[in-house]
């Protein structure tokens, strides 16, 4: 039987002025299906100006913690109700209209099969990361040229398919106790980039500060903590986390 997470994560700013201050939230089911299957849906409302409100619903297969040995993955996504993007093997065909109400159609092919394609969702960094292959000890992958349907930070263009070229330095630096809102979790610490390296970066391809991210350790990948340095100082917590059923209806914490 199937059976699902559903969490909230609350988005705080880090800003000089602004230490704790409120400035989004992201409401999150995850459901795990019997093949092995999975989905995400997500709903994010970021507050600070522009004010970003995003939908999405994100579905993989099994390879989500296999991916380096299968070397596929199958995705439908839902971006702001406006697009859909499905991949096969090789290719990623997608469709809509954008916020600026242009519509599209687009088709990404690369050499081999996509395993990185961002749709900005917190969580669904946080399942970018389970699907690199990465052991127990600490370890570096770098992916280039890869899709998303935004190339802002924020995910506020768009959304359609384009391609951020740029390399991305994804370290794994361990395991760690933490305690957060929700409680206390063994976690997986990544970082995207360099985590001895902190620069200011910018809103552009290739310009993303450093990104800390900590997820759960029992192959879920369900994101407890993350932080955004540079420009940005933000910070995202999981206050609450519950599991059961599928259809079962969340408590929003």
């Amino acid at each position: 039987m199937s059976h699902s997470y559903s969490g909230v994560i609350r988005y705080t700013s880090q800003q000089h002025g602004r230490i704790g201050q409120a400035r989004g939230r992201e409401q999150f089911v995850i459901t795990l299906n019997d093949d092995g299957s999975r989905s995400l849906r997500s709903h994010v409302i970021i507050q600070d100006p522009p004010m970003v409100e995003r939908d999405v619903v994100l579905s993989v297969d099994s390879s989500l913690r296999d991916e380096l040995e299968q070397k596929s993955r199958e995705w439908e996504t839902i971006v702001k109700i406006g697009a859909l993007f499905i991949c096969d093997e090789h290719r990623i065909y997608g469709s809509g209209r954008t916020i600026e109400g242009e519509d599209f159609q687009d088709c990404w092919e690369g050499n081999a099969a996509a395993t990185f394609f961002v749709t900005h969702p917190i969580q669904a960094d946080a399942w970018l990361l389970g699907g690199l292959g990465f052991g127990a000890d600490p370890d570096h992958r770098q992916i280039s040229h890869f899709p998303t349907c935004s190339l802002d930070h924020r995910g506020a263009s768009g959304p359609r398919l384009v391609v951020h070229e740029p390399p991305l330095d994804i370290f794994f630096l361990g395991e760690e106790d933490i305690t957060i809102e929700a409680g206390l979790f063994t976690a997986l610490h990544f970082c995207y980039g360099d985590p001895a390296i902190d620069p200011e970066g910018s809103n552009q391809a290739g310009g993303h500060p450093r990104y800390h991210v900590w997820t759960s350790s029992d192959g879920n990948f369900i994101v407890l903590r993350a932080q955004v340095d540079g420009y940005m100082q933000t910070r995202y917590e999981l206050a609450s986390l519950a599991q059961g059923p599928s259809g079962t209806v969340p408590q929003w914490g």
